[in-house]
């Protein structure tokens, strides 16, 4: 089976790359493809409990985070680092996710076959 890891650099909002991202992460594992995600830099905002766009900005994309779990994907990692530099926790984060040391990255990336950055 073909493997893709979607990976999220941007905070919520700021452009339209969670929307396309999760767009791309959900189709993929519609046709049968193992999808992970990550969250590195201000990518960690995107997970972050509580988002309330400004009206008729973006549309809220926290219920689709929340609904990852119907479409079979749990490879869900954030970078340790990047929350705690953000004053985030584990607590934080709207959805499960496998904290995880910057050095363990390398590890991520090598059990994917495709690698998109958002």
């Amino acid at each position: 089976m073909r493997s893709s890891l979607f990976i999220n650099t941007k905070p919520p909002y700021s452009s339209q790359a969670t929307k396309e991202s999760l767009d791309a992460a959900l189709a993929s594992a519609a046709f049968g493809v193992d999808v992970g995600l990550l969250f590195i830099g201000d990518g960690v905002f995107q997970i972050k409990d509580g988002q309330n766009p400004a009206p008729q900005s973006h549309k809220r994309t926290g219920p689709i985070f929340q609904a990852l779990e119907l479409y079979e994907i749990s490879n869900v990692y954030v970078c340790e680092e990047d929350l705690v530099e953000r004053g985030l926790s584990s607590g934080d984060l709207m959805i499960q996710a496998s904290i995880i040391p910057r050095s363990k990255i390398p590890t991520v990336l090598a059990d994917f076959d495709h690698l998109l950055t958002f």
